[in-house]
């Protein structure tokens, strides 16, 4: 008995050292990394930061937290941020969020209250952290402005993950429900007041070929580039518009080449939006509708469309038809 004692007590007390060094390593990587960010520039800000959960788990808060990044202008601030982790299971991170946190540009001022909002990070046992999977959730979002619109969507779920057996590729999916658009994004694209008030869903899965891998030098350095984009499912419903989309892209200097064939219903109301928005100018757009409507009237349904969306030399096509610049693709 007297030996079972003395062994659990020195199991106790060795575990005791590890959590003590482990949880000052966590303090001591994270507020390094902080000072790392200072010394580039960054306005950070902090009025506490402790580690706690003896003795299985490293729970990382930070109080009043703020960052600043002065070459973007973007700024973050929130009265607390947690990371979270098993203390057997250093790699695989779980970050909580407040209800309410304030992202703010040089432009504009956002304010956003959730009723849940936290992510799962899992990366790879090395110093460069490189990503393996995260995901992230969010319940009851409400997005206000300082000028003066609000937008909103009841969840989101979204997730991305070192695809099996590739290197720097990643699968990416994301669905969001009961989607509110806002006052600004309505009176560009629906300046009729046509459309419902809530975009029924929104969801995608696509793949994404990168340059470099996700990982802590992309966070701190450069974005690795976007080199190929394949869009496995894209899906959209907003009153009686629908749309899907499957496509592959290669990208080089941020502009796709490749095809992507679409599936629209109300296919011409979609179009009308288009021109509204300033995506697509009129004279294209007018040629655009006799051409697609053709094809449309081929099927059997003028109002259900099966085209193909195509993008060469910086331009993009309608079918034959230009429509205007192809879009850059670029991490954020």
């Amino acid at each position: 008995m007297r030996k079972l004692i003395t062994l659990i007590v020195v199991l106790g007390l060795g575990w005791s050292g590890y959590w003590f060094v482990g949880s000052q390593g966590h303090k001591t990587a994270m507020t390094k990394w902080l000072d790392d960010r200072r010394a580039e520039g960054w306005q950070v800000d902090y009025s506490d930061h402790v580690v706690r959960g003896f003795p299985n788990r490293f729970d990382t808060t930070f109080t009043d937290l703020q960052l600043t990044d002065p070459e973007t202008g973007l700024s973050w601030q929130a009265p607390f941020f947690q990371i979270l982790s098993l203390s057997y299971k250093p790699n695989h991170l779980i970050a909580v969020w407040p209800h309410e946190q304030t992202i703010a540009t040089p432009r504009e001022k956002f304010t956003l209250k959730t009723d849940d909002m936290r992510a799962s990070l899992k990366v790879k046992p090395s110093t460069a952290l490189a990503l393996d999977s995260a995901n992230v959730e969010m319940g009851g979002a409400v997005i206000t402005s300082t000028d003066g619109w609000t937008a909103g969507f009841d969840a989101l779920n979204a997730a991305i993950r070192n695809a099996p057996g590739t290197t720097n590729t990643y699968d990416v999916a994301a669905n969001i429900n009961q989607l509110l658009p806002g006052e600004r994004f309505r009176a560009i694209i629906d300046q009729g007041g046509t459309l419902p008030d809530q975009i029924e869903a929104l969801q995608f899965d696509l793949q994404a070929q990168l340059s470099g891998a996700l990982d802590r030098i992309a966070i701190e350095t450069q974005r690795p580039d976007v080199t190929a984009l394949t869009i496995r499912d894209l899906r959209g419903a907003w009153g009686e518009l629908e749309i899907r989309a499957k496509g592959d892209m290669t990208v080089e200097n941020a502009k796709p080449n490749g095809e992507v064939a679409i599936t629209a219903r109300n296919w011409r109301e979609m179009l009308a939006l288009a021109v509204q928005a300033g995506a697509i100018e009129a004279n294209a757009a007018s040629a655009a509708e006799f051409g697609l409507g053709l094809l449309a009237s081929s099927s059997g349904n003028a109002n259900a469309l099966d085209a193909t969306l195509s993008f060469s030399n910086g331009a993009t096509f309608l079918g034959p038809l230009p429509i205007g610049p192809a879009p850059e693709i670029r991490l954020p």
